[in-house]
């Protein structure tokens, strides 16, 4: 049925928009006139005389407003409309009755909407058709169940929460919101100790339609019958026991441990318990059901869901129920007859939403196989506000690194995360960035943050946040604009082991007065309490930066020398401002290990060669540039290439030595230098057809595998030396050539600074070669590597049965080209 009703026509317009005093409108204006007409019909409904009594439609409200939402008016009755006078544009009619979120019996709302096109000098007519926007649910019971059971009674639970009461006689419909719906029946039978809850029906409800529930029963076979709809097409029936013995058995039972059910307990913000909070349920009969409604805004935030079933959960509401604490055990697929909900891992992700305490609440309610309903077992938790909150300063110095700020959290700050915005991401302040003091009164505290980087942007502040629990603040602090600041353009790769390079930049306001030059502007270091000029600076006006040199004195290889530093404007040779103070560490003047060679130990190693005379195996000794049970090795060698495989004859193993040894006679100084030398192995006692391999000995900084080969190349490493110094010696074969290579390297891999001598000749007393560097990147360093070769051949050669010093004693190989290095070391300015 439809009732219809026109706005009233009247050349007095209530306008949205401006009319002149003229009273005549803009030229480009149109109006809107609106009619309105109920719909109240409802799918699957059935016609009735109690039928209710579509409302008045001078009762609806109406509400217009432009598609750009500039132009908007209400009226709260549809009697006091009248066309209005609006801009010519799109607008959307909407007409409305009741509250479209209350469910009950006296729920009933009415919604519609259209959209006009207004044209200049026109009258756009809007029709609006309100229609039922709610479900209406009706429920009914047969003689047979009536007499079946002696008392009766029933409600449904929406989704939103409501619970609406249907009293044994009631024929009215109740309106609920369109979503979820679940049907408990309270019954009580002669013979039965007491009244059951069941559930037997659950279902969605859709806008717009009718829902009839008829609860019969089939006393011969001791059934519940619910019919669902007359309409066999949207029939959903059901039928369960009910029998005596049914009836009896215990409906699903909850256990609280830790809490009382329906009583609150308190914790603080962001923290838990000590003890247990877990809920222990037993199905005697079987689980069909666990329903968790949950009430908090903290967690609703976090996206908990508000209402789940336990034992049916999608993936998305399992892991997000996981992330947030919540632990449960026999639910789900493999679900029995008992189950354990835990929430003490939820309490730290509960927060309070306002100034105030929050209260959170979580009602479990299990459902068996029977459709007998266990009591609601209420968890409540008062989160008792900590008071978390960071009070930032309104702005620090340009330049600087630090930053303080005070804290108020009544609970432990150590739990607290911080984190500084770098490219657009937070990251977490690492703990040694961290200083936080007690404050002078309870629960305050003063934290100084330092920043991995100067804080320079004047124009859009310095983002922060702090994350204490599940509650996060987020705050912006500004940065002054001072008349000079000093600070290092590339950060820490403009401060060497003997260097550093300033920028010095006088501020917008200040710049047009101060040029910036050698003879304008001095660096000044803190010596004690007292400034003083740094005795060795120049300027770049092409760079712009100031150059300080002869730092680092005092350093040594693990350590760098810090400075403080500022910058100083003069005027007439005056001072007459300030930077701020910029504080600074040198590089270490980092060494390679064992860069002397003094340092060794010997392996012992059998070879595939038969046992001597004696049936003894074959052994051979290996020397390695380490001590033994080095915790940090530098080198590698390529020993195990002169492995023996092919020879079989037992008295010639004294033929087969490693690559790499040391040696005592040929050093620069010290007890040794290291012996790189060309060793042949073969098949020598077979007089024709033997095969022979000779190899260049090998060493670098890096790692071997078991073949001897290179598993990685490089060491971790710290500083940028301006050349590399060794001392060899070379007794080649045949004209040979060494190779000798050195690279550094940044921490993205690129190498910046390398060297290399490619065919290196012989030296028979021994001499010191130094190697500059010329660096490509401005970047730190953060790996060494070098590499040393006793030929540049493919297949070198080598002298027969030659006898010479290895590790200490004269013994004979096959021996071609040698290379002895010593004394390596990394020269700083």
């Amino acid at each position: 049925m439809k009732k219809i009703c026109y706005g009233l026509l009247s050349f007095l317009f209530i306008g949205l928009a401006s009319c002149t005093k003229e009273d005549t409108r803009s030229s480009l204006e149109g109006r809107i006139d609106v009619r309105v007409s109920t719909d109240w019909s409802l799918a699957d409904a059935e016609s009735r005389a109690s039928e209710e009594v579509a409302p008045e439609i001078n009762d609806f409200a109406l509400a217009i407003e432009s598609a750009d939402g500039k132009v908007s008016n209400s009226w709260d009755s549809f009697g006091r409309f009248q066309p209005v006078s609006v801009p010519v544009g799109t607008y959307l009619v909407t007409a409305s009755y009741g509250d479209a979120n209350a469910e009950g019996f006296d729920a009933l709302s009415y919604l519609g909407s259209t959209t006009v096109e207004v044209g200049k000098d026109e009258t756009a007519e809007a029709s609006v058709t309100c229609t039922i926007n709610k479900a209406r649910v009706i429920l009914s019971y047969t003689d047979d169940f009536k007499s079946y059971f002696s008392s009766y009674s029933a409600y449904v639970s929406s989704s939103k929460g409501n619970k609406i009461t249907y009293a044994d006689d009631e024929t009215r419909g109740a309106y609920f919101v369109p979503g979820n719906l679940e049907l408990f029946l309270e019954v009580t039978r002669q013979g039965v100790s007491q009244k059951v809850t069941l559930n037997p029906k659950n279902f969605t409800a859709e806008v717009k339609h009718e829902y009839r529930l008829t609860m019969d029963v089939d006393a011969s076979t001791a059934s519940l019958k619910i019919v669902f709809n007359d309409n066999p097409s949207s029939e959903q029936n059901v039928d369960i026991n009910i029998s005596d013995e049914a009836l009896n058995a215990p409906a699903p039972e909850f256990a609280a441990y830790g809490f009382t059910s329906g009583n609150a307990i308190e914790v603080m913000e962001g923290s838990t318990v000590s003890d247990k909070l877990e809920a222990y349920l037993n199905a005697s009969s079987g689980l069909a059901k666990c329903e968790l409604i949950t009430v908090s805004e903290a967690l609703k935030a976090q996206g908990w869901p508000e209402s789940v079933d336990l034992m049916n959960l999608t993936t998305e509401q399992s892991q997000k129920l996981t992330e947030l604490g919540l632990s449960t055990k026999g639910l789900g697929a493999n679900h029995d007859k008992i189950a354990l909900v835990d929430f003490k891992n939820v309490l730290p992700y509960l927060y309070c939403t306002s100034d105030g305490n929050d209260v959170h609440t979580f009602t479990l309610r299990a459902t068996d196989v029977l459709t007998k309903v266990s009591e609601d077992l209420v968890l409540k938790v008062t989160t008792r506000n900590n008071g978390f909150a960071v009070a930032l300063p309104e702005y620090v110095s340009y330049g600087s690194t630090t930053m303080t700020a005070g804290l108020t959290l009544e609970g432990d700050p150590a739990l607290i995360k911080f984190y500084y915005i770098y490219l657009g991401a937070p990251q977490e302040f690492t703990a040694k960035n961290i200083d936080i003091q007690p404050g002078t009164e309870e629960n305050k505290y003063k934290v100084t943050f330092t920043y991995p980087e100067p804080l320079v942007d004047t124009e859009n502040g310095v983002k922060f946040k702090a994350q204490y629990g599940a509650k996060t603040i987020e705050r912006t602090f500004k940065v002054e604009d001072p008349e000079l600041t000093l600070s290092l353009k590339n950060g820490d790769a403009d401060v060497w082991a003997t260097k550093a390079y300033l920028q010095v930049v006088a501020s917008a306001k200040s710049r047009s007065s101060r040029t910036i030059s050698s003879s304008t502007v001095e660096i000044q270091y803190k010596d004690g309490e007292e400034w003083k000029v740094w005795p060795n600076q120049s300027y770049d006006s092409e760079t712009g930066l100031f150059l300080l040199t002869g730092m680092g004195e005092g350093a040594s290889e693990t350590q760098g020398v810090s400075y403080t530093l500022r910058a100083v404007y003069k005027r007439a040779g005056e001072a007459s401002s300030f930077s701020q103070e910029l504080s600074l560490t040198t590089e270490p003047k980092s060494q390679v290990g064992n860069a002397g060679f003094e340092d060794w130990h010997t392996e012992s190693h059998s070879f595939n060669v038969s046992a001597d005379f004696f049936g003894n195996p074959h052994y051979r000794d290996w020397y390695l540039p380490w001590n033994e049970n080095e915790a940090d090795i530098w080198w590698a060698v390529n020993s195990k290439k002169t492995m023996l495989s092919e020879c079989t004859a037992a008295n010639l193993d004294f033929k087969v030595f490693p690559t790499v040894s040391w040696s005592s006679s040929n050093k620069s100084s010290g007890e040794k230098s290291i012996q790189i030398a060309t060793i042949a192995t073969g098949a020598w006692a077979i007089p024709t057809g033997g095969s022979v391999t000779s190899r260049a000995g090998e060493i670098w900084i890096g790692t071997a595998n078991d073949s001897g080969d290179h598993a990685s190349e490089g060491h971790s490493f710290v500083s940028r030396p301006n050349s590399l110094s060794f001392w060899y010696q070379y007794s080649p074969v045949d004209s040979e050539t060494f190779y000798m290579k050195i690279e550094l390297k940044a921490e993205d891999g690129t190498v910046i600074a390398s060297n290399e001598i490619a065919s290196g000749a012989a030296e028979a007393v021994g001499t010191t070669i130094t190697l500059p560097f010329e660096y490509s990147e401005n970047k730190k360093v953060s790996s060494i590597y070098m590499v040393f070769k006793s030929s540049t051949q493919d297949s070198p050669g080598y002298n027969s049965q030659v006898t010479m010093e290895i590790a200490g004693k004269d013994q004979t190989s096959h021996i071609g080209s040698v290379l002895r290095i010593d004394d390596i070391k990394l020269n700083y300015e």
